[in-house]
């Protein structure tokens, strides 16, 4: 479920609420920059919700702000205010959408396609850090081998290969156990 802070006062506050599905997000409402600012410190919020009726200014510092810590941020403006905040806030990473559910379904809807891109992004570079720090155990056990009993490279893989298949471990042990061994 979506933690969710919403910027605005009170009666507005129950407008935005009704622009999201029900039964998706968990709702917080502060009605001050300084409230909303110790809220996003404070919560483990998924997304921020500012509402540009709370004052031009204090709307674009507290989408900054949160933005900052990054917490996805959406600002809400009249629509013939949208095009000029849209390119305003686009070099903070706070999205700009009209108050409507159209338009908020479509940024959440952006925000998630996002958020999932980057996951599937982290993945990725977990498997290739994990990949890489086998790499270097691998060749760091060929460099003792090379250095310790003069074996060529092929001939220091190939130590480490039979090792494993005999003691029906990983290449990567089969080098951490030559390291603790020859180092």
């Amino acid at each position: 479920m979506e933690m969710v802070l919403i910027i605005a006062e009170r009666t507005r506050c129950d407008e935005i609420k009704r622009l999201f599905p029900s039964g998706r997000c968990a709702f917080v409402r502060a009605e001050s920059e300084t409230e909303a600012r110790r809220k996003t410190l404070d919560f483990n919020f998924s997304l921020v919700v500012v509402d540009l009726m709370l004052g031009i200014s204090a709307s674009k510092d507290i989408s900054i702000f949160a933005s900052m810590q990054d917490v996805d941020t959406i600002l809400l403006v009249p629509e013939d205010l949208h095009a000029h905040f849209a390119s305003l806030m686009l070099k903070y990473g706070v999205y700009v959408s009209v108050f409507s559910r159209e338009s908020l379904t479509a940024v959440f809807s952006a925000i998630c396609v996002s958020r999932e891109k980057i996951r599937k992004a982290e993945e990725k570079n977990k498997k290739l850090l994990l990949r890489l720090k086998n790499e270097k155990l691998i060749t760091e056990a060929k460099c003792l081998l090379s250095s310790k009993k003069g074996l060529s490279e092929s001939e220091a893989h190939s130590y480490i290969e039979r090792k494993a298949m005999n003691c029906r471990i990983s290449l990567t042990d089969a080098a951490m156990s030559i390291i603790n061994q020859l180092s």
